[in-house]
């Protein structure tokens, strides 16, 4: 399955925060879609990735929009 997050609004580290609690009630292969206009997200996210062994899919900005793509 497939899920949105939307943390637009929220810098970090909440952001990451909202996902690892979204992220409790997701199973393994389950793709997270995290939208964010905090700038610093990505780097968050792919340290985030890295950390829990999540496959990161996508990191994409568009103008002040950071979507970014993973799976559990």
């Amino acid at each position: 399955m497939e899920y949105y997050l939307d943390t637009k609004g929220f810098e970090c580290p909440i952001p990451v925060l909202k996902a690892a609690k979204f992220i409790r009630k997701l199973k393994k292969n389950d793709i997270l879609l995290v939208e964010s206009d905090d700038p610093l997200s990505k780097f968050d996210f792919k340290n985030y990735c890295a950390d829990n062994n999540y496959n990161l899919i996508s990191i994409i900005k568009l103008k002040n929009l950071i979507k970014i793509k993973f799976q559990i």
